[in-house]
């Protein structure tokens, strides 16, 4: 991978995260705590994440994601695999220094969210705290927030 590519610039995400979404957000009435370890894996092209979300105890989901950027589209793509059973691919659809969106669809589809379009974000606050989530929209209406976690880096 070149020096000259935009990965370089979230390589700060590798190490260990906690963080915390107040109660009301990603479908949740609690709080949402989680954790989420970066690493370079498989190789310097990629940067995994590994979580575990929870809620009152509870553990929601684990999940796992590749993030990579893609340089014959010139955009960041995602994968994110969730023990729910489903996978969000994602697309880089803005960026700027401290920030990527993506577009998001799921496979398989959940029939509850059929007709519903999904967005995911990863907003850098400093080299030491991030904000991550998700927006949502029914089609014909704007994006709104599903939930953001803060998440501060622990090591």
């Amino acid at each position: 991978m070149s020096a000259a590519s935009p990965l370089e610039e979230w390589r700060f995400l590798i190490g260990t995260w906690k963080g915390k979404a107040d109660g009301g957000q990603f479908g949740q009435k609690g709080a949402v705590e989680g954790i989420g370890v970066f690493s370079c894996e498989p190789s310097a092209m990629f940067i995994m994440a590994t979580g575990e979300n929870w809620c009152e105890g509870q553990l929601l989901n684990k999940s796992i994601s590749i993030l990579f950027y893609d340089a014959v589209e010139r955009k960041f793509r995602r994968k994110t695999f969730f023990s729910y059973g489903f996978v969000n691919n994602e697309v880089e659809c803005s960026r700027t220094r401290n920030e990527v969106k993506f577009d998001v669809t799921m496979e398989p589809l959940p029939k509850q969210f059929e007709g519903t379009r999904w967005r995911s974000f990863i907003r850098r606050i400093s080299d030491s705290k991030v904000a991550m989530g998700m927006e949502v929209a029914k089609e014909g209406e704007e994006f709104k927030s599903y939930g953001e976690s803060i998440l501060e880096k622990t090591e």
